[in-house]
């Protein structure tokens, strides 16, 4: 779990060709919460990628994320959202077309998120400097949009 301009990847692979995706999502998702935790910080997903099992290959979740402050960001929670990846075969069980890529974003409300970083600035636990870093992030963000 090296991280690579900041961001972790947690790679889960079946032992099987049955294992399912959930279950190694679920691992996942329970993996990078416990490593945040021993850095005193939470999870913040930036991608999960799915690839089902299929002709001699085992099913693998690969969840990438960052290290954020408690307070600022959600902890990595497992979507509800059903997530599925296709692959098709031809008549020799040849693949025919490549993986799908899953990326889950969330959906940031920049008012409700500017709202809880001057409510942390008040309350002393961010700095001016740490609060104007934090807000730049967001606006940048909504413009991107």
């Amino acid at each position: 779990m090296a991280a690579a301009g900041g961001v972790y990847t947690v790679t889960k692979t079946g032992t099987t060709g049955f294992t399912p995706v959930g279950s190694l999502r679920k691992q996942a998702y329970k993996e990078a919460n416990e490593f945040a935790v021993t850095k005193g910080m939470v999870a913040e997903v930036v991608s999960v990628n799915e690839t089902a099992a299929g002709f001699a290959k085992w099913p693998q979740v690969d969840l990438k994320f960052r290290l954020v402050r408690p307070g600022i960001e959600g902890v990595a929670i497992d979507p509800t959202v059903a997530i599925s990846t296709q692959r098709a075969y031809d008549a020799e069980g040849r693949p025919t077309s490549g993986d799908t890529t899953v990326r889950v974003e969330k959906q940031v409300d920049v008012y409700a998120e500017l709202k809880k970083l001057a409510d942390l600035k008040e309350r002393g636990v961010l700095t001016e400097e740490e609060f104007q870093t934090e807000k730049k992030k967001l606006l940048e963000t909504k413009n991107k949009k």
